[in-house]
Order: structure tokens, then C-alpha cells, then sequence
């Protein structure tokens, strides 16, 4: 196996190909970033997301690019990537979601590797750890030159994340609000849209903010484990609430906490499905605890944490130390344009509209939801293990 430096490049003529990137230690590395394989032109722009191939899109239009799961790898027919096509990037980032301190520099081994149609492994490159400060990267590419295809290092770090790969290739991840007021649309001319929704009931309802789904015409649920098509059923769009109906069960279902609301200072966890999987495998998880138990402009009717979240986590549950059910995510301030008024960034300023609203119109509209008293606490580990089986992905199409 021939071992590349950044800038070297290697023949690798033509048919079926696997390349992967992997790192050590390999749990840590699986469950904190993620891979992609992204289809250029010859101008180095992707055309829109369907040139972006992840665990979360398997594969491209025409089945020349298959991600083949984990360690994340991508089987690729050389012979059959389409001719507008110039080059492949294989691009690792940090998952949204990790805290600040979440480099490459947290593994021990990052390397991008290639082997031919016999599994025979072929080139190597290992990601030099002058680099490894950087939470996003374009590992390596394929390229055509001459008719011929050429593996190539590169090694180029961003240290401004995901957004930053995302941009270079310009691909656009949509900015949250700074506050997602109720009713709020998708921003003009985009055409899809997504969020995170959460089962309530046995026959398939979900909960979420209305503001995901206005103005959907197709609304479709998405996770590892469900594939399933979403109606509306009920919406309130003055507390931005939804309830959808699936056309299938799901296997788990969301429980609320019963007794005492949420308390300030006390631990939550928020899954969902930040930036549209942007690069992602299945639902992210965050930790933090309620810093405030008022929303924006003093409304009574939301409560405040610190768990990081992204554009996409909106209509999340907001979980407790026990898995309960304790808010919806629903919104969190434009960091950006609070820099501009204040001079101050915000860190992790987010806001969840209370259980006991989202209880109340649940019980208006004839839902028997699950509820319990407060257990024992349980480990971020298990509560999540639980959680994918009744959280989902919410894909509009406007």
C-alpha cells in the first residue's frame, strides 16, 4: 500500500473503487464526526445538496457514489460518474452540536484510505497532526486529468467548521432566526425545508412547532430506524405547535414528565436533527441544563437553556435527567446579529416552548399522551438509545 503526503496525487485508473476516512480512538471518532462525499464541477461548486453524499443521502442520482456505512466508506464506479462531474471531495467535520473544545485534535489517528474492486488496500493517506486543531477538513479528492482518474492528499483544515466546508463548495446551510416567532416561514426561495418532530401517541402522531411545517405541501419523517409520510392534523400556530399522523407505528413513544415543571438550574438534553443532516447519519445529541424559565420579551409560555442547537433541532424534545419529556425546542438567538447590536456573541442562548403548553394542546385536541413522576437519573447514553426510537426527522417540501 503506497502512503501519500498533502499534495501528492496517484493514478488509479478506472471501475469500482472504496474509499473511506477513519480515526482512533474509532467509538469516539464515529460518534463525534462525520463524513461526506461531495460531487463537483469543474468550477469545484457542488450543484445543490443532492451533490452531497452522506450517511444521511446514500447515494447520488445516478448510483455511482454509495456511502456503504461505518467505518463510513463510499463505494464508488469510476466508469459511471457522470461526465459533468470533474471531481469527488471526501470531507470529515465535527457534528454540530459538540462542545467548542471539538477538534481533530481529540483523536489519536485521522486517515483517509482507498482499496480496489478486491478489497486489496491501495493508497493511505494519514492526516499530519499539524492539522488536527481544525473541526472541519477536505481530506482528499478524485479527480479526473486526461481521461484518467487521480486520488490526490490534501489535507485542507476550516477551522470556522462545517459552515465554512459547506461555503467552499457553495453549498448554503440556512441561518436560524433570532427568535423563531411563531408562524415564522422558510426564508424566500427555498423549497425544502426540515426540522424535528417527536412521537406522542401509539397510532403515530408526532408533535413539533408549526413554524417547521408552514407552508409544506409534502411533509415526510425520516430516522435511522422509520421511513414514513406526515399529515397535519392539528396546528397551533399563535403557540407554534403541530400534531402530524404517520402512516406507520413508530417503535418508541416520547413520555412527559408529571408533577413539577421544569426547574431552573436542573440538567436537559435535546435530540434532533440540526443544519438537515447536513453531512449527518441519525439524530444529534447535546447536553446543558435551563438557565431561565422565561422566554424572549418575558413570555411566560417558554423557558430557556444552554444545550447547543441548530438550525433543524426546532420541534425537538427538550428531555430531563430521566428521558421525560420536559419542552419543544423551538427557537434560539442569530449570534451574529446580536454581535452587531451588542458587541457581545451569545452562547448557547435557546429556547423551549413548556411542556405544560404543549400538554394542554394535546389534551385540546383529544391525544392521550404518556406521562410519569420523576425517576431516578439516568445516563445521556441510555436516555438517547430510548430517544431514537420516538424522535424524528421532519423533510417538507414547500
Amino acid at each position: 500500500m503506497h502512503e501519500l503526503q498533502p499534495g501528492q496525487n496517484q493514478p488509479i485508473g478506472g471501475g469500482r473503487i472504496v474509499v473511506g476516512i477513519s480515526g482512533e480512538p474509532r467509538e469516539d471518532f464515529e460518534a463525534q464526526t462525520q463524513t461526506g462525499a461531495v460531487l463537483l464541477g469543474a468550477d469545484g461548486q457542488a450543484r445543490d445538496l443532492s451533490s452531497l453524499i452522506s450517511a444521511e443521502q446514500p447515494r447520488s442520482l445516478e448510483g455511482s457514489v454509495v456511502f456503504t456505512g461505518y467505518p463510513p466508506a463510499f463505494c464508488i464506479e469510476l466508469d459511471v460518474v457522470p461526465a459533468t462531474v470533474a471531481r469527488i471531495a471526501l470531507v470529515l467535520a465535527v457534528k454540530p452540536g459538540q462542545s467548542a473544545g471539538v477538534t481533530f485534535g481529540n483523536f489519536t489517528t485521522v486517515r483517509t484510505w482507498l482499496t480496489d474492486a478486491a478489497d486489496k488496500p491501495v493508497l493511505l493517506f494519514p492526516l499530519p497532526p499539524a492539522t488536527y486543531g481544525e473541526k472541519a477538513m477536505v481530506m482528499a479528492e478524485l479527480y479526473r486529468y486526461h481521461g484518467q482518474w487521480k486520488f490526490r492528499a490534501i489535507g485542507q483544515g476550516f477551522a470556522a467548521g462545517l459552515p465554512a466546508l459547506a461555503a467552499h463548495f457553495g453549498l448554503r446551510i440556512p441561518e436560524a432566526h433570532p427568535v423563531a416567532s411563531p408562524g415564522s416561514r422558510p426564508p424566500a426561495g427555498l423549497s425544502s425545508f426540515s426540522g424535528t418532530g417527536f412521537c406522542v401517541h401509539p397510532d403515530g402522531y408526532v408533535l413539533t412547532n408549526y413554524h417547521v411545517i408552514e407552508g409544506a405541501h409534502d411533509i415526510q419523517g425520516r430516522s435511522p430506524r422509520q421511513r414514513c409520510r406526515l399529515e397535519p392534523v392539528f396546528a397551533d400556530p399563535t403557540n407554534d405547535l403541530a400534531l402530524l399522523r404517520a402512516d406507520a407505528s413508530f417503535p418508541g413513544m416520547a413520555t412527559f414528565r408529571e408533577g413539577r415543571a421544569a426547574q431552573l438550574g436542573e440538567s436537559v438534553i435535546v435530540i434532533g436533527y440540526p443544519l438537515g443532516g447536513l453531512l449527518g447519519s441519525g439524530p444529534q445529541v447535546t447536553t446543558g441544563n435551563v438557565s431561565s424559565l422565561i422566554g424572549p420579551g418575558d413570555d411566560t409560555r417558554a423557558l430557556q437553556f444552554t444545550a447547543p442547537t441548530q438550525s433543524g433541532n426546532s420541534g425537538g424534545p427538550l428531555l430531563d435527567s430521566d428521558g421525560a419529556v420536559v419542552g419543544v425546542v423551538s427557537s434560539k438567538l442569530n449570534a451574529v446579529r446580536v454581535h452587531e447590536m451588542t458587541g457581545d456573541i451569545p452562547q448557547n442562548v435557546n429556547f423551549a416552548i413548556k411542556a405544560a403548553l404543549a400538554r394542554g394542546f394535546l389534551e385540546a385536541v383529544g391525544i392521550d399522551y404518556q406521562s410519569r413522576m420523576p425517576r431516578t437519573v439516568r445516563s445521556t447514553a441510555d436516555i438517547a438509545t430510548e430517544a431514537r426510537d420516538f424522535v424524528v426527522k421532519i423533510e417538507c417540501q414547500a
